[in-house]
């Protein structure tokens, strides 16, 4: 496929089903073009030409120039150089699972772009069948969509309508949004780097958890020190290890004022009693291990929430080795499975 010398693309996706195919093509300019593909022909010995046109978002947005683009086989999503994110979602059923709502669903009218209502600009996304991941300028990670199996890392498996922040990650480095599962790639203070996934572990998906994770776990991978870039299928897991100067993150400091449970300053008071209500989430965490009924299931849940909780890298990697540990222990003595009071 060949075109014009004056056209010059710097990202390239796919969107629609074999037999209608769309190429998208993003220009260094911010527009973009798009044309029809039928992949069932391509095998055919002949030469044809279509033709390019210009795309909705930037026909009816000129104003707008789009940065970087994330597509699946029914959705597109673009971000433009100011941060804002618009849609494109062209069957009802996908549509109802990021916005539980078919409300402003248009079946005419596929490729109108809807905007996202976000508190801050957005730096990259992820894109999966039926949900995506989005990472704001102060590093905060906002999920929204089906969360049937946990792919959403909220905790539980509770649907969202509109972006929803997972409290207890930040800054990533990158982030993948699959079939069912997600993936993100950080890194510790001490630069080492780690793999955390959630949602579906069938077939390899979260290595480590076969049985699939609510929440961020970390995954039973070692990850490249100049590992950039995230893909994920059914089967396999890629990561592209390479080092660019000239291409990080620049993630912003947040204001104080708008962290998420920090209470407004007390002249009468020294300190705040419990900053971003720490004791309350113990509390629930201890809850949730109570209601465990064997001494292994507290085991796998206490995993969980050392996943859950704002510890640095190496405090996770030991608890998470302290409790590999006593689980190996505790399944060596007596027979049968542990009672609670064990």
């Amino acid at each position: 496929m060949t075109f014009h010398h004056s056209m010059s693309f710097k990202q390239i996706v796919l969107v629609g089903q074999e037999t209608q195919r769309a190429l998208l093509l993003l220009t260094e300019e911010g527009r973009i073009y798009s044309l029809v593909v039928n992949e069932t022909q391509l095998d055919q010995p002949r030469s044809y030409t279509v033709q390019l046109a210009l795309r909705k978002m930037s026909h009816c947005l000129p104003h707008l120039r789009v940065a970087c683009m994330a597509s699946n086989q029914s959705s597109t999503l673009y971000i433009t150089d100011q941060g804002g994110v618009y849609f494109e979602v062209h069957t009802p059923g996908v549509y109802r699972d990021l916005f539980g709502t078919l409300q402003a669903f248009d079946p005419l009218d596929q490729q109108m772009p809807l905007a996202l209502s976000l508190p801050a600009k957005i730096l990259f996304c992820a894109l999966g069948y039926n949900h995506l991941g989005l990472v704001d300028e102060f590093g905060r990670i906002f999920m929204q969509g089906n969360n049937r199996y946990g792919q959403l890392g909220t905790g539980d498996k509770m649907d969202r309508g509109e972006p929803t922040q997972v409290h207890y990650l930040q800054r990533p480095i990158a982030l993948w949004c699959g079939l069912n599962h997600s993936l993100v790639l950080s890194q510790g203070s001490d630069f080492s780097k780690e793999l955390l996934g959630c949602g579906c572990g069938a077939g390899g998906r979260l290595p480590g958890w076969p049985k699939g994770s609510a929440s961020f776990v970390k995954l039973h991978v070692k990850v490249p020190l100049c590992a950039c870039s995230l893909c994920s299928t059914r089967e396999c897991l890629y990561m592209l290890s390479s080092h660019d100067i000239e291409h990080h993150p620049a993630y912003r400091d947040l204001p104080a004022s708008r962290v998420l449970g920090t209470p407004e300053p007390d002249p009468g008071s020294i300190a705040p009693q419990d900053p971003g209500g720490t004791a309350q989430a113990c509390e629930e965490y201890l809850s949730q291990i109570h209601s465990c009924p064997t001494l292994q299931d507290r085991m796998e849940k206490m995993k969980e929430i050392v996943g859950w909780m704002p510890l640095m890298a190496a405090q996770k990697d030991f608890f998470w080795e302290a409790l590999d540990m006593l689980q190996r222990a505790a399944g060596g003595v007596g027979q049968g499975p542990p009672t609670p009071e064990s």
